[in-house]
């Protein structure tokens, strides 16, 4: 595919800081989980279904990116990565337990300057700034089943529905106020303004170094690995310790949303803070997830495969979730006088529109 999916972040960024400013409001004015919202005003049914959906993407996703640090260990160590699982799985088990909610927010801020890592590799491959740039403002749709998976995929990732229940979840557990609506609006903002931001260069520093010079990559390692020769030594260690600072900001943050989302559904008792005794349903799932997606891995399937469907799975979720959001956002019974300006709603249901155009062109890619 090369740059030529660039053009999709710089038009799933609006979106994304609308979906994201959407769901942090409300964690604020609700003070509640959204599948618990979810739940409450569409039914339980509805709310069992997203929980499904959003347990199998996550776990798929913890697993691929177990497997991605393990193998980055392994390189370095010289050892098969397989026996690297286990102990990656328990160390995040061990951190996520030992620590309260605050104590692991704050290791999430400490880790997310790192992930400038992955901008720094990506300026080192020396791309070709001006076919980046054009691929960047200059729309390139393609109608195969490829390039229309992979983008349905790329916006999956881009646009996760663990990021909106986490976004939600993190305002009620931060116990934000009315009062800071503004200011959480603007460092949403600037959040996924990051985000995308360090998105951008690993798709750069893919597409400069993987398209159309070597055979497909089934793992991250490989991906780290051929930086070596092509784009040299140092590229291909900041690469490696991006992967392994991902990890650890990631995956506590998606079995922490598995565990969330799950403990919404059931009206069980929940939250990081809490301890085990307190919330035993909340930390079972928790530690469920980090044991199965490490299980996924070691059971042989493909990580690279597994990431890439899952999420897609996640593109077929969002149009649903979003549409169930801008309804919650907008009803002045949920959200009193909080409820969306004209700019939120415009950008919410373009996201909408994008979700649902690309999932329609790649059902019809499979079936025709």
């Amino acid at each position: 595919m090369g740059f030529s999916q660039l053009w999709l972040m710089l038009l799933s960024l609006p979106i994304l800081a609308a979906v994201e400013e959407m769901s942090a409001r409300v964690g604020v004015v609700t003070k509640r989980g959204l599948n618990a919202i979810i739940s409450k005003y569409f039914g339980y049914r509805l709310a069992l279904v997203v929980a499904l959906i959003v347990i199998f993407a996550n776990v798929a996703t913890i697993g691929a990116d177990i497997a991605g640090m393990a193998e980055v260990i392994g390189i370095f160590f010289k050892i098969n990565f397989v026996y690297f699982i286990l102990p990656l799985a328990l160390i995040l088990i061990s951190l996520l337990l030992a620590e309260n909610y605050q104590k692991v927010s704050r290791l999430f801020f400490i880790l997310t300057p790192l992930f400038l890592l992955y901008v720094v590799a990506g300026i080192l491959t020396q791309p070709d700034w001006r076919d980046v740039i054009v691929n960047t403002v200059v729309p390139h749709l393609r109608f195969n089943i490829s390039y229309i998976a992979l983008a349905v995929g790329l916006l999956g990732t881009t646009i996760s529905p663990y990021l909106l229940f986490w976004q939600t979840t993190e305002e009620v557990e931060d116990k934000k106020t009315v009062k800071h609506l503004k200011e959480e609006k603007y460092g949403v903002f600037w959040g996924m303004f990051y985000s995308h931001f360090v998105f951008y260069f690993i798709i750069v520093t893919a597409a400069a170094v993987l398209f159309g010079k070597i055979g497909s990559i089934e793992t991250a390692s490989e991906a780290a690995l051929a930086l070596k020769p092509l784009a040299g030594e140092l590229a291909f260690f900041l690469f490696a310790l991006a992967i392994l600072v991902s990890g650890f900001l990631a995956i506590p943050v998606l079995a922490a949303t598995t565990a969330y989302v799950t403990a919404d559904t059931f009206h069980w008792k929940e939250g990081l803070d809490k301890k085990m005794f307190q919330a035993r349903g909340f930390y079972a799932v928790l530690i469920g997830a980090l044991i199965f997606g490490g299980l996924l891995v070691g059971l042989g399937i493909n990580p690279v495969k597994m990431l890439v469907y899952s999420q897609i799975l996640n593109g077929f979720l969002m149009p649903i979730l979003l549409i169930i959001l801008l309804k919650v956002t907008s009803n002045s019974q949920i959200m009193s006088k909080y409820t969306n300006g004209f700019w939120t709603k415009f950008f919410g249901w373009l996201g909408v529109l994008v979700f649902v155009v690309l999932d329609l062109l790649l059902v019809y890619q499979w079936v025709k």
